[in-house]
C-alpha cells in the first residue's frame, strides 16, 4: 500500500469533475421513454463501469513506478498476445473485442498504455546512449508501428492511426532526432492512407466527412451531430431536454457525447469540457516535467497526451473536422475498455505526481 498518500489536487479534480459529468450526461442521453427499461441496464452498467474504473484508478495509484518499469515490455507482449487472440476467438468480418463474460474488452485501447510504456521504458534504459541514431529511432518505433499494424486489419483504423500519432508526440518530445523522426514517420502516414484509400468501407467515411450534406447513410451522423450543436446555441436546451437523443443520432452515449453536451448546455458547455482537457494537459506535462526520472517525465507526458489527444480527435468528429472513427470521449463517453483504460492512466498520472521532483543535483534533462 501507499504510505504518505499524496497526489496532485487539480488533477485529481479535473479527473473526478470529468467522471461526474459523464454520468449526468450519460443519464440523459439513455433517459428515451419507449427503450426505459434497455437504459436503465445501460445506466447500471456505467454504474458498475465506473466504480471499476474509480478502483482501477486507485490500484493505479498504488503501484510504484519502478514496478511500471518492470511492466512496461511485459504490457506489449500481453497487448501483442491479445490483440493476436482477437483474430483467433472473435466472430464476423469486424475482430475487435475479447468477451470477457460482463464485458467486451478491447485491446487496442491498451495498447495505447502499452505504448506509452514502452517508449518511456526504451528511452529511460538507452539514455546513456546516442538516441540520436537510425537505429535507437528505428526500435522504438517499431513496437508501435507493429501494434498499429494489428489494430488495422482488426480492422479498427481509428486506433491505429491514434497510435501512430500518439507515438510521433511522445518521441518527437523526448530526446530523438526531430528532423530523423519526420523522415520516418512521413512514409508511414502515406502508407497508411494508401490503405485507407483502398478500403471502400473508410472511402465512404472520407466522403461523408467532406460532404456531410450528400445525404447518404454515411454522412447521417456527421450531420446531426452539427444539428445537435447549432440547436444548442450559446447556453444549450437544458440538461436532459435535447432531442437528438431520440434516435436521430445514433451511438449518442458514446462517439457523439459531446454533441448532446453541445445540444443542452451549449457553447460555454462544450466550452468548459474542452477547457478541463486543456488544463489537464498543462497540468499533466509541467508535473511530469518536474520529476528527476526520465522514465517518469517520458510515462506522464506520454499518459496525458494519450488522454487529452483523444479528447481531441473525438471533439474534432463531433464538429464535422474528422471523419467518423469511433472515438469516445474520455472519461465521459459509454464504454468498459475507455474508461478503464483512461482510469488506468489518470492513476498513474496521480502516481507520477508524488514522485520526487529535480533538484540542482539532478542530472537528467527534460523530455
Amino acid at each position: 500500500m501507499v504510505k504518505n498518500i499524496y497526489f496532485d489536487k487539480l488533477l485529481f479534480i479535473i479527473f473526478l469533475t470529468l467522471i461526474i459529468i459523464g454520468i449526468v450526461f450519460l443519464y440523459s442521453a439513455v433517459s428515451i421513454g419507449e427503450e426505459s427499461k434497455k437504459s436503465i441496464l445501460i445506466f447500471k452498467k456505467e454504474i458498475i463501469i465506473v466504480t471499476m474504473g474509480i478502483l482501477t484508478m486507485f490500484l493505479s495509484y498504488t503501484v510504484p513506478i519502478s514496478a511500471w518499469k518492470k511492466f512496461s515490455y511485459i504490457s506489449v507482449g500481453i497487448t501483442i498476445a491479445m490483440l493476436v487472440m482477437v483474430y483467433i476467438v472473435s466472430g464476423g468480418s469486424v475482430k475487435r473485442w475479447l468477451d470477457l463474460g460482463f464485458f467486451n474488452f478491447q485491446p487496442s485501447e491498451f495498447a495505447k498504455v502499452a505504448t506509452v510504456l514502452f517508449i518511456a521504458y526504451f528511452t529511460y534504459r538507452k539514455k546513456n546512449e546516442d538516441l540520436r541514431s537510425w537505429s535507437k529511432l528505428f526500435v522504438v518505433f517499431s513496437i508501435p508501428v507493429f501494434l498499429s499494424i494489428l489494430i488495422f486489419f482488426e480492422p479498427h483504423k481509428g486506433a491505429a492511426l491514434f497510435i501512430l500519432v500518439l507515438s510521433v508526440l511522445i518521441i518527437s518530445s523526448s530526446y530523438y532526432s526531430f528532423p530523423k523522426i519526420l523522415t520516418l514517420s512521413i512514409p508511414a502516414f502515406l502508407i497508411f492512407f494508401y490503405f485507407i484509400i483502398h478500403s471502400n468501407y473508410a472511402v465512404k467515411r472520407l466522403k461523408a466527412f467532406i460532404n456531410p450534406m450528400d445525404g447518404s447513410d454515411n454522412s447521417y451522423q456527421v450531420l446531426q451531430s452539427l444539428i445537435a450543436f447549432a440547436k444548442g446555441g450559446l447556453f444549450g436546451e437544458g440538461i436532459g431536454a435535447g432531442t437528438q437523443k431520440l434516435f436521430y443520432l445514433p451511438e449518442i452515449h458514446t462517439d457523439y457525447i459531446l454533441a448532446l453536451i453541445g445540444e443542452e448546455t451549449g457553447f460555454f458547455g462544450v466550452l468548459f469540457i474542452l477547457t478541463l482537457f486543456i488544463l489537464l494537459l498543462y497540468r499533466g506535462v509541467s508535473i511530469s516535467l518536474n520529476r528527476n526520472d526520465v522514465f517518469t517525465q517520458i510515462l506522464g507526458v506520454g499518459l496525458t497526451y494519450m488522454i487529452v489527444l483523444q479528447a481531441l480527435f473525438h471533439t474534432l468528429v463531433n464538429i464535422g473536422l474528422f471523419p467518423p472513427t469511433g472515438f469516445t470521449l474520455p472519461f465521459i463517453s459509454y464504454g468498459g475498455s475507455s474508461f478503464l483504460v483512461s482510469c488506468m492512466a489518470a492513476g498513474i498520472l496521480l502516481r507520477v505526481s508524488k514522485e520526487p521532483i529535480k533538484s540542482i543535483f539532478t542530472s537528467d534533462e527534460n523530455v
